[in-house]
């Protein structure tokens, strides 16, 4: 906890000390987010086993509006968190603007400067969280601009914990969800309406950490590009995390539609002009020999025919090679994750509907 002053000291409330067997659900989350944050309140069973912690950035305008708006359409009781507040089980914890928390012996706020950039700080409650809770630990990550709450997913993660995501299509902003996506740190990317079931589903397993593995299977990637030195900059950026294991390389079209059926990557990373067969035709054999295949397609052109040629031909997802390095990781662990992924200056390309019937499109 950043050195600071502590909000409103009183006395302990006298309801024992906390249990960290209980489980504990830190919701962090952003611009565009009450509506994701109100649905997945609205849809947790009244007998809800864990506490619900809510971290959002948000204006430090007062009076505080986000508890009554939220207990309005919360199927549980949703309070002011205090400094001091021991969690109970089946209740909703606000955290106030304008100050920090974390979670010891009960939660603990502070008003102290902005870390990140941002005041609540989601990494420094995830921290705390995977501390004390372990593998009770359940990180909900909802629409929200910046990165704050990757780095404290993957300390979640490595607690044993588990990190639910809400799909990045579906947000207003989708930088907080693609930041822990790219960081490797989701077990989940979800829509919204199935948040809810798959934490009620893991807190119904007191028996054991709420995590089924502490890293995820190594995601198998092909690359398939003529530029050497395009598949030597892509092998290294996915080298960088532990993630990812590039499996084989071609440098055309019909090498890629011949590795993709000895090896049987998880993920082709396809260049849309290629010698000897271009992508869009790979894509559409690959993707006809092997209904599963995922294909993220990459080139340096952006025009909507092409992308929709693609789209049509099978492939998961589209990048720009200007946006590649950046964009990558996310992309391929959100097809992964058995959905379409496009960059957001693609589909801002595009008239409203007319990507529908491919985002809506089950990729696996």
């Amino acid at each position: 906890m950043p050195p600071g002053r502590p909000v409103h000291e009183f006395a302990m409330p006298p309801c024992g000390e906390l249990d960290p067997g209980q489980g504990l659900v830190v919701i962090t989350a952003s611009a565009g987010s009450l509506k994701p944050m109100s649905d997945i309140l609205s849809t947790l069973p009244n007998d809800f086993p864990a506490a619900v912690v809510v971290v959002q950035h948000r204006g430090e305008q007062s009076p505080e509006l986000l508890p009554a708006i939220l207990a309005s359409r919360a199927s549980l009781p949703v309070r002011h968190a205090r400094n001091g507040d021991y969690l109970k089980p089946g209740t909703v914890y606000v955290i106030p603007p304008g100050v920090h928390v974390t979670v010891e012996r009960s939660l603990r706020l502070v008003e102290a400067p902005r870390l990140e950039h941002v005041r609540p700080n989601a990494n420094l409650m995830l921290r705390s969280a995977a501390d004390v809770f372990g593998g009770r630990a359940v990180a909900v990550v909802l629409s929200g601009m910046g990165s704050d709450g990757a780095l404290g997913c993957r300390a979640i993660r490595q607690a044993g914990g588990t990190v639910i995501v809400q799909d990045p299509q579906s947000c207003s902003f989708p930088s907080m969800p693609s930041a822990a996506i790219s960081l490797g740190e989701a077990n989940d990317v979800l829509p919204v309406d199935r948040i809810a079931p798959a934490i009620a589903a893991l807190l119904a397993q007191p028996e054991r950490g709420l995590n089924r593995s502490a890293r995820a299977p190594m995601t198998r990637v092909l690359l398939a590009d003529d530029h050497r030195m395009i598949r030597q900059g892509l092998r290294a950026l996915l080298e960088t995390d532990e993630g990812f294991d590039v499996i084989a390389e071609a440098e055309d079209g019909r090498s890629a539609v011949g590795l993709a059926a000895d090896h049987q990557p998880d993920v082709i990373v396809m260049d849309v002009a290629m010698p000897d067969l271009d992508g869009i035709a790979a894509t559409r054999q690959i993707v006809a020999r092997d209904s599963r295949a995922k294909v993220v397609a990459l080139s340096a052109l952006s025009d909507t025919g092409l992308i929709m040629r693609i789209l049509d031909a099978g492939a998961s997802g589209y990048l720009t090679k200007n946006g590649a390095f950046d964009e990558l990781a996310a992309a391929i662990r959100t097809v992964v994750a058995g959905m379409v992924y496009l960059s957001p200056e693609i589909k801002g390309r595009f008239l409203p509907g007319e990507l529908q019937c491919y985002l809506a499109r089950d990729a696996g």
